[in-house]
C-alpha cells in the first residue's frame, strides 16, 4: 500500500509540474518550447532518480523468487543505465535542439531499456546453464 501512495504522490506531482508549466506558458511568461523543455526535463531527472534506487529497491518477495548475485547485477545494470538515460535525456532537452533533442532523448531510454533487458536475459540464461556456479540457490 505504502508503495502504491508514493507512486500516487509522484504521478501528482508530475501533473502539477505539467499543468504548471502548461499554466506560465498561457499567461505568456514562457513560451510552448520552454514548457515542453521543463516538463521534459524533470521527467528525465525523475528518471535518473528512478535509476538510482532500482538496484535499492528488491523486496521480499524478489529475493524469494531470485535471491542470486545475478539478480543483484542485473539489477544494477539496469540501475545504472537508467540514471545514465534520465541524466542525457535531461541534457538533451535542457540544451539541444528541440528537434534533435527528442530523437536523441528517445533513443537514449530505449537504449537503456534494451540494455537492461538484454543484460537481465543473458543473466537469466548464463544461470539456467550453470546452476552449480551459484552457492545461494
Amino acid at each position: 500500500m505504502r508503495e502504491l501512495t508514493f507512486g500516487l504522490a509522484v504521478a501528482c506531482g508530475f501533473l502539477a509540474i505539467a499543468l504548471t508549466a502548461r499554466y506560465l506558458e498561457a499567461a505568456g511568461l514562457v513560451d510552448a518550447e520552454g514548457s515542453r523543455r521543463a516538463t521534459q526535463v524533470v521527467i528525465g531527472l525523475a528518471l535518473a532518480v528512478y535509476g538510482n534506487f532500482m538496484p535499492k529497491r528488491a523486496t521480499a518477495s524478489a529475493v524469494a523468487v531470485c535471491r542470486t548475485r545475478w539478480s543483484q547485477s542485473a539489477l544494477r545494470v539496469g540501475g545504472w543505465a537508467m540514471a545514465l538515460a534520465g541524466l542525457l535525456h535531461a541534457a538533451f532537452w535542457a540544451f539541444a535542439p528541440i528537434a534533435w533533442a527528442d530523437l536523441a532523448a528517445t533513443t537514449v531510454v530505449a537504449t537503456a531499456t534494451l540494455v537492461t533487458m538484454v543484460y537481465a536475459f543473458w543473466m537469466f540464461a548464463s544461470r539456467r546453464r550453470t546452476p552449480e556456479a551459484d552457492p545461494m540457490s
